[in-house]
């Protein structure tokens, strides 16, 4: 596996020839304004009948039905729990390792709970006292993005075949997995779509699949899912999505997006996931979800995120800025 770092480079690399290979073509014309919006097979209306084609068996056109209905299925017995143990082992571990892992940042971390949540590497945290790093550890919500890059057996979650072709055959096309979240703790994170913070385009080539790291008690602030929520459409501020999302909204137009998926949320009763260790929740990138309040600090709940989209799919690197995270 090549370093974080050589691989950011040739990310980046690969972005600016592509951006530069779309100039030379069709100048700066974006383009979600050339291709026409399919959106996929199970969005369409005849989306039922085409199950018993698309899905490998009976047992996952089941779940595939429920898909189509709720917006999202569980399935279990598909992540090796030795993977799962290894991966978390590490995360337990680097509050008290014994050397700094590099290219590695924990996020949302605060020493009480009225501080403001801010990142800080691995070497800035192992730097500061034991006592501060208990006060930090017990305090926050903390989280990190990509681990995959620096942990092997976070890649293999990541890269499982298992749960890459269920989102393949969910697409219809080849599913690509490209972000990933370990969470240690339940986020509160209020309720929003996915699709809202990542730029797709066709819309809804986006699906989550959410690894429970660990049973899932209702103390810990479980996900929290709103079936059925996931058929609503685009929030109409977002008019010319995929530029503008959350991402990329000003603040007036993110508090109306906050106010209208409270609405929809209303309309649609909430359910909180108390996952087992091992069930993969795979989700719809338009369902609305977040997290349930925390309700005894201390409590872990931990799980891996990642997010599969088609190639071509993510139009991140088109957008314009300026960018709010």
């Amino acid at each position: 596996m090549l370093p974080y770092a050589a691989r950011a480079r040739i990310v980046a690399a690969r972005g600016r020839v592509e951006r530069a290979v779309r100039t030379l073509l069709h100048g700066s014309k974006p383009s979600w304004q050339r291709l026409p919006n399919r959106l996929p097979w199970f969005d369409a209306d005849d989306a039922l009948a085409e199950v018993p084609r698309r899905a490998a068996d009976a047992a996952e056109g089941a779940l595939f039905t429920q898909w189509i209905r709720d917006g999202y299925f569980v399935a279990s017995g598909l992540v090796p729990n030795a993977d799962v143990d290894e991966m978390i082992a590490v995360l337990d571990g680097l509050w008290d390792a014994p050397a700094p892992i590099e290219n590695l940042t924990l996020l949302d971390l605060r020493e009480s709970a009225d501080e403001p949540p801010r990142a800080r590497t691995h070497a800035d945290v192992l730097a500061l006292p034991a006592a501060a790093r208990a006060r930090m550890r017990a305090a926050s919500q903390w989280r990190i993005h990509g681990f995959h890059y620096i942990n092997p057996a976070a890649a293999r979650l990541f890269h499982h075949r298992g749960l890459r072709g269920i989102a393949s055959r969910l697409f219809g096309r080849t599913a690509r997995p490209f972000a990933a979240i370990n969470f240690m703790a339940g986020s509160e994170q209020h309720v929003h779509q996915d699709m809202a913070v990542f730029h797709i385009y066709p819309h809804d080539y986006l699906i989550g699949a959410w690894i429970a790291c660990e049973d899932i008690s209702v103390e810990s602030g479980p996900l929290v899912l709103h079936a059925g929520s996931h058929r609503a459409g685009m929030f109409p501020g977002f008019t010319d999505y995929p530029q503008t999302n959350l991402r990329t909204a000003d603040a007036e137009t993110s508090r109306a997006y906050e106010a209208w998926v409270d609405g929809l949320a209303a309309r649609h009763p909430p359910h909180q996931f108390l996952a087992r260790k091992g069930d993969v929740l795979f989700w719809h990138g338009m369902l609305l979800h977040g997290g349930a309040p925390v309700l005894r600090r201390g409590v872990s709940r931990k799980s891996m995120a990642i997010h599969y989209t088609v190639r071509g799919a993510d139009r991140g690197r088109e957008v314009r800025g300026p960018f709010n995270w």
